[in-house]
């Protein structure tokens, strides 16, 4: 008799703790064919707090929408590229294994079994994160093929502009940058969006900022950008970015149709001879990867049009 009567408790305890489960972890979202559930947005939103520990002061509904953002853009993402890659294999390139390893130094770890330990910590799982940057890098690639060919540089003009500069520099600055890119749209009140950034800046500090507003691929990251040569940039960035001090934010800046905001976290005078093949180098990468950015946001709200979203 005992032992039916622990039989039935555990049953019990059995179909409450599905039902407690089943409370937890719902269906919120379909993009076309793939779910999202409630657990998977409350991982994201643990992913997201990895790259970025400042999200830690904004409020859990905020956090909450960002990692809904967050986990759809990456499944509109995926859906795109099951039409050209294999996302499985991509999780032993060479290349994933550099990405994962810039990923884990960047937030402060030094090996990658540290980094395991403390995701297990979190309850995330070390294979969850090199997909998501499986994903990133496939679309990158992605985005080189299909536009690397209508990228358009005037090396000429870039040259001109150089010849120009050197003459007058004495010594050069490396600038650790972070941005937020603000998407141009009809009727946008520029001075009322920025008035807002700088509000929250003032509330929960840049980087978390980033991730509310910023429509960069930085923006997980806090809208970190990282050291960059003064010289390397277009002469319209450098302009905006000359007066600026350490820790100071600059006015919006028109970059294609869109608005860039930088933010100067610290600067390194640099008094190495001037390398005017490495400058032109870099400045011909940088204006590169400012069109790339272009187009991947273009194509991004291109394939976002066919897709079905669905709140439940």
């Amino acid at each position: 008799m005992k032992i039916k009567k622990i039989f039935y408790l555990l049953v019990i305890l059995h179909l409450f703790s599905n039902n407690l489960y089943g409370l937890e972890n719902k269906i919120t979202l379909k993009v076309n064919d793939k779910i999202i559930t409630s657990f998977d947005i409350k991982q994201e939103a643990k992913y997201l707090i990895v790259l970025n520990k400042n999200l830690k002061k904004i409020d859990q509904e905020q956090l909450n929408n960002l990692a809904k953002n967050s986990i759809v853009k990456e499944k509109i993402k995926e859906i795109e590229l099951t039409k050209y890659y294999q996302i499985e294999n991509a999780l032993n390139d060479t290349n994933l294994d550099k990405i994962t390893k810039n990923l884990y130094k960047t937030v402060g770890f030094q090996s990658e079994k540290e980094f395991i330990n403390y995701l297990n910590t979190l309850g995330l799982k070390f294979t969850l994160i090199k997909r998501k940057l499986a994903i990133e890098m496939l679309w990158n690639n992605l985005i080189f093929e299909k536009f690397n060919k209508r990228v358009v540089i005037d090396k000429e003009d870039i040259k001109i502009n150089l010849n120009k500069e050197i003459e007058d520099l004495s010594f050069t600055r490396n600038i650790f940058l972070s941005e937020i890119l603000i998407k141009n749209y009809k009727n946008i009140k520029l001075d009322l969006v920025y008035q807002e950034i700088l509000e929250s800046i003032d509330n929960v500090g840049f980087e978390a900022t980033a991730n509310i507003y910023s429509m960069s691929n930085t923006a997980k990251f806090g809208g970190k950008i990282g050291w960059i040569k003064e010289n390397s940039l277009s002469n319209q960035i450098a302009k905006n970015l000359s007066n600026l001090k350490k820790g100071q934010i600059s006015k919006p800046i028109k970059i294609n149709e869109n608005f860039l905001i930088l933010k100067v976290n610290d600067i390194k005078i640099n008094k190495e001879k001037i390398n005017k093949e490495q400058i032109l180098k870099n400045r011909i990468s940088y204006k590169r990867n400012q069109q790339l950015e272009r187009f991947s946001l273009a194509y991004f709200s291109k394939v976002k049009q066919n897709i079905q979203i669905d709140e439940l």
